[in-house]
């Protein structure tokens, strides 16, 4: 009985084997116009073998001879031959078109060219499939209006998927590394090849926190009535403008329009009381934190977590 189960077992287990083995070999590709060696029925595992084609005909990568490999029970790649004035795919540095679902290209076929974020085409953008080459391929060439990668900040990373170059109007975002706190715009933009202000991380403190009323408030430079703050007027060089009719779904308690210059920084009341709001000028554009109250400024970084509100006008 023992001996019956256990020959039961070792077949299962063979023509398990079996079955795994032939799932990884390759048969013999049909090739059209073309021959190859060696010439086997079946092909195992990473084996490889060569083919050339018939006259007028071509492999379907480079050259007059090609190399495919068995690789779980398909080859790598596909022997084939085409016709001899087909077209293979073309490398474009820096750009991209349609790929052709044959992997090739007819005799009188054309691809659009585009080129990548912050790359301009140069040349036939359109160029043709002619006896068996391309018309003047296109080159993409980096702008001169691009930024190559953003600058690295001590204790930050960019919220944005990496690039080495980035177009004329990108926006990527910093954000700092727990228990550092950002001080600056934590967006910064590509401008005419070069990148705006960014931030700083520094090391978080216990006492750092709003004045304890708005009217301590002391913008960077002097005091807040001399930047145009609650005047309502408009100072010489102001360039971003909190307008509570605006704004006021973010819980400001001003009622004029209040005037920041360039890289100012400031707390606002809120409505709630004894609450205040981080508020930064940067690019001519406002950046605003939360409504937090001073214990929250102490404990929680987002309260200082800089996020765009508007683009001016001025």
């Amino acid at each position: 009985m023992c001996a019956r189960y256990l020959g039961f077992v070792l077949l299962i287990w063979f023509a398990g084997v079996t079955h795994a083995q032939n799932e990884n070999v390759c048969r013999a590709p049909v090739l059209d116009e073309g021959y190859y060696v060696p010439e086997k029925e079946t092909y195992f595992l990473k084996e490889e073998l060569t083919y050339a084609c018939d006259s007028g005909r071509k492999p379907v990568v480079e050259g007059w001879w090609a190399t495919s490999r068995c690789e779980d029970g398909n080859w790598v790649h596909k022997p084939q031959c085409i016709d001899q004035n087909a077209c293979l795919p073309p490398t474009i540095s820096h750009g991209k078109y349609d790929k052709a679902e044959d992997g090739w290209y007819k005799e009188q076929d054309s691809i659009l060219v585009q080129c990548d974020d912050g790359y301009e085409c140069k040349g036939n953008s359109s160029p043709s499939c002619r006896s068996g080459t391309w018309s003047p391929l296109p080159v993409c060439e980096r702008r001169r209006d691009s930024c190559s990668e953003p600058p690295k900040i001590s204790h930050a990373v960019i919220i944005h998927q990496y690039k080495e170059v980035f177009s004329e109007g990108s926006e990527v975002q910093y954000e700092c590394e727990e228990g550092y706190t950002r001080k600056g715009n934590n967006i910064i933009i590509c401008e005419h090849g070069q990148w705006t202000a960014g931030p700083t991380c520094n090391e978080s403190s216990a006492d750092q926190g709003p004045p304890a009323s708005d009217t301590d408030v002391q913008p960077e430079g002097g005091d807040r009535r001399e930047s145009g703050a609650g005047s309502g007027k408009q100072p010489e060089g102001a360039v971003c403008v909190v307008d509570p009719a605006r704004y006021a779904g973010y819980g400001f308690a001003v009622a004029q329009p209040a005037y920041m210059r360039e890289g100012e920084e400031k707390y606002f009341s809120c409505t709630g009381r004894d609450r205040h709001i981080y508020v930064q000028c940067a690019n001519r554009r406002i950046y605003l934190g939360r409504c937090c109250d001073g214990y929250e400024f102490q404990h929680f970084p987002d309260c200082r977590r800089m996020t765009l509100l508007t683009t001016q006008p001025f």
